[in-house]
């Protein structure tokens, strides 16, 4: 027991800081902190560098509405805003150019899918989707990989936050003979409390009519424009008031030369550091209204 407290103790400690005698990392510098003080308030934004006051050693942290230096036995923990949040890699259904990295992840979309999220170090993200509809054979079901390389991540201290982006590609088969293919690219500019995505797609596919079966449930038609150049818009911001609550918004296009080929989507994400539990709507321009589920549990 006692190693097992003292393991715990280290792991807590790479990714959080506590106490005026500890030395805060020296690549926390120039990012986004979540800082705790002694009076119970709660400070976000960019630890700019330690510093001086009245002989007490202090550190300078740049908010919102300016930048405060803080003396370190007034400050009961400091963590790296990125471990506090750690579902940044993905809104509701568009992935965002932030990668994985520890944050792996077991998710469910509509509670009639479960997959997972592997973050491979700071660059490789991967994303494996398969439904598991009862009552549908195994090859009238949905799969999806997804991966994609966070390649450059730049700071811009002037604007309180920086810069991620990637470039990625997916498989999907609606169906064992339906087979999508897409390559993306995409970037991420990340704020104290808010993410905004650009994504451009390119579909690889050749057909422009696939024919879906769903075992007993009977079969439709599904229409697909192929080699068509698409666009999507992510929006991820935390609510000042609650830390725990973010509202998600996203545009897509999937043909730019069909402007009514769009959809909107909108909901709200209930997170902290292990579950995160989505909700909301898509509306497409068909017109077709799809309500959206999502939970995703990160326990490492």
């Amino acid at each position: 027991m006692r190693w097992a407290a003292l393991a715990i103790a280290c792991v807590m400690s790479l990714s959080t800081w506590a106490g005026p005698r500890s030395d805060i990392p020296e690549e926390w510098f120039g990012t986004l902190v979540h800082v705790r003080l002694t009076t119970g308030d709660v400070l976000r934004g960019e630890l700019l560098s330690r510093a001086m006051r009245d002989s007490i050693e202090a550190i300078k942290v740049r908010t919102a509405v300016g930048t405060a230096t803080i003396d370190l036995d007034q400050v009961v923990e400091i963590r790296p805003l990125e471990s506090f949040y750690r579902h940044a890699w993905r809104t509701l259904l568009m992935p965002t150019a932030e990668p994985i990295g520890t944050n792996h992840s077991i998710l469910s979309m509509e509670l009639l899918t479960l997959g997972a999220g592997i973050g491979v170090g700071q660059i490789g993200s991967i994303l494996l989707l398969r439904s598991i509809v009862p009552g549908i054979p195994a090859s009238h079901q949905l799969s999806v990989i997804n991966a994609k390389a966070t390649l450059v991540r730049a700071d811009y201290q002037q604007l309180d936050g920086h810069l991620s982006l990637c470039v990625g590609g997916n498989l999907a088969w609606i169906n064992a003979p339906n087979r999508l293919q897409h390559v993306w690219i995409a970037g991420t500019f990340t704020r104290v409390r808010s993410r905004l995505t650009v994504m451009a797609f390119y579909n690889l596919s050749d057909r422009d009519v696939y024919q879906l079966n769903a075992g007993t449930f009977g079969s439709a038609l599904m229409r697909y424009t192929p080699n068509a150049i698409g666009f999507g818009l992510g929006l991820d911001v935390q609510l000042p008031a609650r830390d725990d609550l973010h509202v998600l918004a996203e545009l897509w296009n999937s043909d730019l030369a069909r402007p009514y080929q769009t959809m909107v989507v909108v909901g709200v994400r209930l997170a902290n550091t292990a579950l995160a539990l989505d909700a909301g709507v898509g509306v497409s321009s068909l017109p077709l209204v799809i309500p959206i589920v999502a939970a995703s549990w990160t326990p490492w």
